[in-house]
């Protein structure tokens, strides 16, 4: 999350809850809290000094009969049951919570088709778990770490590509893996050979 959501700015906006328009105002702001800060400590602390906060306001506000007093007395009676319940889950589940999809800063610029062929490779060639891993499993290791969604009908389809394909060898992408890497090592032991003279 870019901004943090502080107790300050969650009591200024309970206090402004009087009307309907405002109290989704902070319920929008109390959504933004507990649904996007990754830390979970600092979203208990945020709520319980905002509950803090807003319980003694209650008092001093209660002081005053005027109508406006009471209807924000009853917002902020709102508003802080609001906020338990958030604290309420937050004792339940905080612990349980699912992580946030990992986005991955890596993506794959190869076709799809190349990147199932290399997943397929890896499998036969059982280096991932000593081959125990289902291929869904695996494609799926690879798409979230690509960036990329491969579901079982894509690994699929580009696997039926790979086997539609004529010729002395149907691994174009691993044959070209192949020869680009030999070409680099003969580029280096050339390199290395220009060194020493």
């Amino acid at each position: 999350m870019t901004h943090h959501i502080t107790a300050d700015r969650l009591v200024e906006s309970a206090i402004k809850a009087v009307t309907e328009e405002l109290f989704r105002d902070f319920d929008n702001t109390l959504r933004s809290l507990c649904d996007g800060e990754d830390d979970r400590k600092a979203v208990f602390r945020t709520l319980r000094y905002a509950h803090i906060r807003l319980h003694v306001l209650c008092g001093y506000i209660s002081k005053e009969e005027t109508p406006e007093s009471r209807t924000q007395i009853r917002f902020l009676h709102i508003v802080i049951g609001y906020i338990d319940t958030e604290l309420e889950i937050l004792n339940r589940y905080g612990d349980t919570c699912p992580p946030k999809p990992h986005v991955s800063k890596r993506r794959w610029t190869g076709t799809v088709v190349e990147l199932v062929e290399l997943i397929y490779a890896l499998q036969e060639t059982k280096r991932i778990n000593d081959g125990e891993i289902a291929m869904n499993e695996l494609a799926g290791f690879f798409g979230e770490l690509f960036g990329i969604r491969l579901d079982a009908r894509s690994i699929y389809d580009a696997y039926a590509d790979i086997k539609r394909r004529k010729g002395e060898s149907r691994t174009y992408f691993l044959d070209k893996m192949r020869e680009r890497l030999n070409l680099r090592m003969q580029r280096d032991d050339e390199k290395e050979r220009e060194r020493r003279r």
